[in-house]
């Protein structure tokens, strides 16, 4: 989710440039990570939602633990 990618966006994309060739029809599966931080300052784990975030405890100095990845898991052509 704080990877900034859209995935409406891939699709079209994925769409467009796959007309013509053997991809083309196929179905694109995008999953979203959670966002997850942990605080520098107070140690603790939290889910969000988008950056820039802070803390309860109003820390601005994270850690990003997932959610920022953007990783082609598998391609298959049949």
């Amino acid at each position: 989710q704080l990877s900034a990618v859209m995935p409406d966006a891939i699709r079209f994309c994925f769409d467009v440039v796959s007309q013509g060739t053997v991809l083309q029809g196929a179905q694109l599966q995008i999953n979203e990570t959670p966002g997850r931080a942990r605080c520098q300052d107070c140690g603790r784990e939290f889910t969000l939602q988008q950056l820039p975030a802070r803390c309860v405890c109003d820390s601005a100095r994270l850690d990003i633990l997932a959610g920022e990845d953007l990783i082609v898991k598998e391609i298959e052509v049949i």
